[in-house]
């Protein structure tokens, strides 16, 4: 029964986590890796840096999120599209910008919707220009094309990003390699779409109006994905704590800087972007493929991979809020929606490659790609406990919360006041916070000062 610590710069203040921390990989497995499907294996098969490997996947599989329209999943009663929103943290200088490289997979869908605005405002000008040419009177009620892209700035207002989503069939990629400029966003009342990315994460419809011309944007079932890449004290101002609704809906995954000279010589002239560019042309035309498919394309999960998925869940969620309380409980809520949605890119991808694939819209997500998300799931829930316990007062309430559940395992089932008030004052407990924790809902009291444990199911998410 103990915490984990860990010593920050200030030597008297300790860093705190939870038990369960200890048993759980803070980088994704190599095996993992020989078990992607084909077109991304190949972008992995040369990388020998553990951590650069894993920001690499987790932001590959952010961008595919961005790239696959008329694709759903069933998950808690509801048809879900495939978007991630990720969170690349280090510090300064310590290699994470090799993100960009994933940028690279979605560029010639990119590139193809420019191209498609370029060649259709040139038509509209056109048109212009003839109807003010022949004195037409409806010149004013043209309306200008859809700026249509893949990747959208972050440098965005609110309505500005609502109107984006709207011309793109509520779709988009937000991607930025400095968080800040999201936080600066973010930070302006005109910027302010927090509200905007919470409800795009469950597919709720958004809407926005514009004084000026009194416009209005509406996107019904909006798929947007996010991948940012920042330092940790660009988390912090991005999203200062746990019960901010952003966190518990991006991935996080953060690594120090090593105190080494990477070898940039190590490639001999080749050019590691190769392959993400070539994938980029894969990932175009499974783009273009799914959205000519006249019906949409459902995954769903059969019996045995529900049972696989459930046990592998609740196993997390007991052990999480036994040693980190409730805080924790958001996350593992919303990492089961993520690991899902991780399973259904990989499922999608297998499938467009496979040689003799099957038309079919109706699609098992594959048992192999469960056990895949599942696993990486397991490291992204190490990578966010780091991070709340380095929040405002995150290690006090999973210190708290520790202390609580020892005191709670070290009572018997029935008990008195008096020994609590004992075992309590051996913990370092005083005696109002024995009696706040008596009545918090763990125990029920029998009779005048005798209690009884009471074991209550984890709460589900509101």
């Amino acid at each position: 029964m103990h915490n984990s610590k860990y010593t920050l710069q200030n030597e008297e203040e300790l860093f705190i986590l939870p038990r369960y921390q200890d048993n759980l990989p803070a980088t994704i497995e190599t095996g993992i890796y020989e078990y992607l499907p084909e077109p991304i294996k190949e972008l992995f098969k040369d990388l020998q840096n553990a951590q650069e490997r894993d920001i690499l996947l987790l932001g590959t599989l952010t961008v595919l999120s961005g790239c696959m329209p008329n694709v759903l999943g069933f998950y808690d009663r509801k048809w879900v599209s495939p978007n991630l929103y990720t969170f690349i943290e280090a510090p300064a200088g310590s290699g994470k910008g090799v993100l960009s490289w994933t940028r690279l997979i979605g560029m010639e869908i990119h590139k193809m919707l420019l191209d498609e605005t370029i060649q259709a405002k040139q038509k509209f000008e056109e048109l212009k220009r003839e109807k003010i040419k022949q004195k037409d009177t409806d010149v004013s009620s043209l309306k200008e094309p859809p700026y249509k892209l893949l990747f959208i700035p972050a440098n965005n207002s609110a309505s500005s990003m609502v109107q984006t989503l709207s011309e793109n069939d509520g779709a988009g990629i937000l991607f930025s390699t400095e968080a800040d400029t999201l936080a600066n966003a973010l930070a302006q009342d005109w910027g302010n779409f927090s509200d905007v990315l919470r409800a795009a994460f469950h597919h709720e419809p958004v809407e926005m109006q514009r004084r000026q011309n009194r416009e209005h944007f509406s996107v019904e079932h909006p798929r947007l994905s996010v991948l940012l890449t920042g330092t940790r004290g660009q988390v912090m101002r991005l999203i200062p704590d746990t019960e901010n609704g952003l966190f518990s809906r991006f991935v996080f995954y953060s690594f120090p800087a090593v105190p080494t000279f990477r070898n940039v010589f190590s490639q001999n002239g080749a050019d590691p972007g190769h392959a993400f560019r070539k994938a980029g042309k894969m990932v175009k035309e499974l783009y273009l493929f799914l959205k000519e498919q006249p019906e949409t394309f459902q995954l769903y999960l059969g019996k045995k991979q529900q049972e696989i998925f459930m046990q592998h869940f609740q196993r997390i969620i007991k052990m999480a809020h036994q040693d980190s309380g409730a805080p924790i409980l958001a996350t593992i809520h919303r990492l089961g929606l993520i690991c899902f949605r991780m399973s259904m890119i990989l499922t999608i991808v297998r499938y467009y490659h496979h040689a003799k694939r099957v038309k079919n819209t109706e699609i098992n997500i594959e048992t192999t790609d469960i056990y895949i998300s599942m696993d990486i799931s397991v490291v992204l829930l190490y990578h966010a406990n780091m991070l709340i316990a380095d929040m405002k007062n995150g290690s006090k309430h999973i210190q708290i919360q520790a202390r609580q559940q020892r005191f709670y395992e070290s009572l018997p089932v029935e008990f008195n006041w008096s020994q609590a008030l004992d075992l309590g004052q051996k913990m370092n407990m005083s005696a109002s916070s024995v009696r706040r924790y008596l009545v918090s809902g763990q125990f029920e009291r029998n009779t005048k000062g005798w209690y009884r444990k009471v074991v209550k199911p984890v709460p589900d998410e509101q």
